[in-house]
């Protein structure tokens, strides 16, 4: 039962929060890499100026992940999203909706006017998610902002907070 209370929203560096998300979120490597940076196992990219990564739980279980990121050659006011996913078992259960409302609140706290989003061109889902958040697409990745996401034929989206 949904129950918008029960979500815990933190941020950690601890590896075991994220093993259930490494084991079921299909990002790829890339996420798995990050997620272990983020915990100190290995060394930052030194591109990144700002960065936070959210765990959401439920109870002491980790059933999602979220952050934002800024570029060291962003505009002052746009913030990345980073990684949002939600493990298959909790999805279409309202804690995505929790969870997109709690980031955008989050970057309007640390001041950034615009945060924006990749995702793949034929993720349908994602698209479909962001854009019932009020996301509107700015185009392909190639165009847009080339050599910022992992592929050119990337979706980028952007909301204005």
């Amino acid at each position: 039962m949904f129950n918008p209370e029960s979500l815990k929203i933190i941020q950690t560096t601890d590896i075991v929060d994220f093993i259930p998300l490494l084991q079921e979120l299909e990002f790829g490597d890339q996420f798995s890499l990050s997620m272990l940076k983020w915990c100190g196992i290995g060394q930052r990219d030194q591109s990144i100026s700002f960065w936070q990564v959210y765990i959401t739980k439920l109870a002491t279980e980790s059933i999602g992940v979220m952050g934002l990121y800024q570029l060291i050659d962003s505009p002052a006011n746009v913030v990345w999203m980073g990684w949002f996913g939600l493990r298959p078992h909790f999805r279409r259960q309202g804690w995505g909706t929790k969870m997109i409302h709690k980031l955008k609140e989050y970057a309007l706290s640390f001041q950034f006017q615009e945060l924006w989003v990749f995702t793949n061109y034929d993720n349908l889902a994602a698209i479909s998610f962001y854009e019932n958040y009020g996301f509107i697409q700015l185009g392909e990745a190639a165009d847009i902002c080339p050599g910022k996401t992992h592929e050119l034929s990337d979706i980028i989206l952007k909301y204005t907070l």
